[in-house]
């Protein structure tokens, strides 16, 4: 769902660099050499090829530019610096899990978006289940529910997720961008050490308006597309939801109904399908093979589950089938929300630290 998490994750995990631990490699530890940025890519097997990190050539061309003006590094800290880098990360399940509710990376896009589509599904969650309270018990249907309480739920959900959308083209805008931190504040000479952080809100490194060189080459990844999809999907969405809220249209009106609420359920739960399930085959090594030891695809197949939900609960809805449209909006939008849970739970394993708090 948040495809600017799986554009920066490829862009991380496939490049020569390996990752380290934030408390520092063991010397003897030969799975944590620092690489150069001009290093061959080494042979490794499955599990070692998902530590792998990338550095992007245009930090190095960016530092040699900066440092024939400069001269110098007066900070431990430089923008596009070269060298020997990598990338902190820390993949303890129990202590990732725990991060989740201890570090908050807001300057981390990534993390907003996630957060967004987290809240956005738990909206959608609420709304399946208050249409599923006639079904169990026509007595727990209150007077405002289909006036006020189902129209407001879809309606938040509906706009955290198209707010997520668009705030995610900045996230794939920057995907590529980063800082390298100088480790240990040690000087630029000889092969001095680097830890890589992905571009944050508001850093040197950050932009909100890419070049068209840079849309460009985003236009050439798969992630980026299906990104793109998901946006316009949610925009189909929100249709449904504003035109849902109560006197915005006649609903007496079958043909109005269908057409402003029922179909754009259909139409855009079929583009967030067709999305997911491109993100899901990027994920995967082989194009037919699922992936279901990776976290990335099971957050990904999830989500796809959840949008085919969305798009045969407007087909039930346009058959007059509103018992199963309620169960299967449940049962969708709870697997939305699994979706995003695991997200949010990979996000973390880049978030060792509260450096992007």
């Amino acid at each position: 769902m948040n495809a600017s998490a799986n554009l920066r994750s490829s862009y991380i995990r496939t490049s020569v660099l390996i990752p380290i631990p934030p408390t520092g490699p063991d010397a003897g530890d030969s799975t944590l050499k620092r690489r150069t940025l001009r290093a061959q890519a080494p042979e490794v097997d499955d599990a070692q090829r998902q530590q792998i990190v990338q550095t992007l050539d245009y930090l190095e061309y960016q530092t040699r530019c900066a440092m024939d003006r400069e001269g110098s590094m007066p900070s431990p800290i430089k923008e596009y610096s070269i060298g020997n880098s990598t990338v902190e990360v820390q993949e303890s399940r129990g202590s990732q899990a725990k991060r989740m509710l201890t570090i908050y990376p807001f300057k981390d896009m990534n993390w907003v978006v996630t957060m967004f589509f987290v809240v956005g599904s738990i909206g959608f969650v609420i709304n399946g289940a208050l249409g599923l309270l006639p079904i169990i018990d026509p007595a727990l249907a209150f007077p405002t529910l289909t006036t006020v309480a189902q129209p407001v739920t879809i309606l938040i959900g509906a706009a955290l997720f198209m707010t997520g959308g668009i705030l995610a083209l900045f996230g794939a805008f920057n995907a590529n961008r980063g800082t390298l931190e100088l480790a240990g504040g040690k000087s630029i000479e000889g092969d001095t050490n680097f830890v890589y952080r992905p571009a944050l809100i508001g850093s040197p490194a950050w932009v909100w308006i890419p070049t068209a060189a840079d849309v460009a080459g985003l236009l050439r990844t798969l992630p980026f597309k299906a990104g793109m999809l998901q946006l316009c999907g949610g925009s189909i969405l929100s249709v449904s939801a504003v035109a849902g809220i109560p006197g915005v249209i006649d609903r007496s009106d079958l043909a109005l109904t269908q057409t402003l609420i029922y179909m754009p359920q259909v139409i855009g739960g079929s583009m967030f399908f067709v999305a997911n399930v491109a993100l899901m085959i990027f994920a995967q090594d082989v194009w037919y093979k699922p992936k279901f030891g990776s976290g990335e695809w099971l957050g990904t197949a999830c989500n796809a589950f959840a949008s085919s939900g969305f798009a045969i609960t407007g087909g039930l809805l346009l058959l007059g089938n509103f018992s199963g449209a309620s169960v299967v909006s449940f049962v969708g939008s709870s697997s939305f929300l699994t979706g995003a849970i695991i997200q949010w739970y990979l996000l973390m394993e880049f978030h060792a630290t509260p450096w992007a708090s």
